[in-house]
């Protein structure tokens, strides 16, 4: 039995063995923090990623034979109070969060320099992983992520805590269940309780997936720019496209805030054939007024909790579609490819 193959433990969940610092040419500081200061409790298996402020590691609990993620704050931010408070913040917030679609931290720690998050570790891939392999996903493999992804928004929005960085790699796709989970709440906000500066407010979040008013820089940030973003991922699922791209952020900026996107339904007409009620859905998170956007996540989570399976089901939800929009009435005949015609110019307002 080789020596690596001796801390393989038989009743964890995962083949993987542990990587050797011997094998390494050269030991991160953020690896040798975890061995020096976690090694009782915790054996480093890889590490998983690295992302603006921290450095992810895959580990075992050797006490409860699981596995778990550590994220440990980067050497270069571990000096700065600011990006210390930050990490407190985020283990804070997401510890006070119980949502089966939200990933649940189980500690965090303070060591000199070295700061940790351990969370729960999610066996499968980000949302972006899938996208890259995948290019876009099936009408049906979207509907159920952001079916689970504005369940867990409701629950952290009634919690008065607001995202602000929803994108794809912040969405975990479980292997075996498909369950999607939301994780990295670094720069959420806890309303009432955290008043963003005005000089700070256009550094969090990331411009791809911003609602107008967050890209505007305003103050008064609520759950319905996080359905903005949820809107943005939809759009990306269905078409492999973002709605807006530029250059710069004051370009990506300016197309959220005033410049109209290409109706998806022009973009995916296959995804409106097969449910119109998910892309009438997506349209109304996109809307750039956020009084014309859901009001919470479970309304949305109602209007797409049902595959629409069938040609009939696909006929009654485009007319229920058309009605709640109010907009193409003569303009639309039953068929619903003419429907798909008809949604070309939509930015349109849609209520159940």
């Amino acid at each position: 039995m080789s020596p690596q193959t001796a801390l393989v433990d038989p009743y964890a969940d995962t083949l993987e063995l542990p990587v050797m610092n011997g094998e390494l040419a050269a030991v991160a500081w953020e690896r040798e923090q975890v061995a020096a200061h976690l090694s009782d409790q915790y054996q480093i298996v890889r590490e998983l990623g690295r992302g603006g402020m921290g450095v992810v590691f895959l580990a075992r609990d050797i006490a409860l034979h699981r596995l778990v993620a550590i994220k440990v704050l980067r050497l270069e931010f571990a000096g700065s109070e600011e990006h210390r408070e930050r990490f407190r913040r985020e283990a804070r917030m997401t510890a006070r969060l119980s949502h089966a679609n939200i990933v649940p931290v189980h500690t965090f720690g303070e060591e000199g320099d070295f700061v940790y998050i351990v969370m729960k570790y999610v066996h499968g891939e980000s949302l972006a992983e899938r996208l890259r392999a995948q290019k876009r996903l099936s009408t049906e493999e979207a509907r159920r992520i952001l079916y689970d992804l504005v369940l867990a928004l409701d629950y952290a929005h009634r919690e008065n805590v607001v995202h602000r960085d929803l994108k794809a790699e912040n969405i975990l796709l479980e292997r075996g269940t498909g369950r999607a989970m939301l994780t990295d709440f670094g720069v959420a906000l806890q309303r009432s309780l955290d008043p963003v500066r005005a000089e700070a407010a256009l550094a969090f979040g990331t411009p791809h997936y911003m609602s107008p008013e967050q890209a505007a820089g305003e103050l008064d940030i609520d759950g319905r720019s996080d359905l903005y973003s949820v809107g943005v991922l939809g759009y990306y699922m269905l078409s492999g496209k973002l709605p807006f791209v530029a250059a710069n952020f004051e370009a990506l900026a300016a197309k959220h805030i005033a410049e109209a996107h290409r109706p998806l339904a022009e973009v995916v007409p296959q995804a409106l054939r097969e449910h119109p009620l998910l892309v009438a859905a997506i349209e109304r998170c996109l809307d750039k007024q956020r009084d014309a956007r859901w009001r919470c996540g479970s309304d949305m989570a109602v209007a797409i909790a049902t595959p629409v399976r069938t040609r009939w089901m696909r006929r009654v939800a485009a007319k229920k579609a058309m009605m709640g929009m109010g907009l193409f009435g003569a303009r639309v005949a039953a068929e619903l490819a003419m429907f798909a015609t008809a949604l070309k110019a939509a930015l349109f307002k849609w209520s159940i």
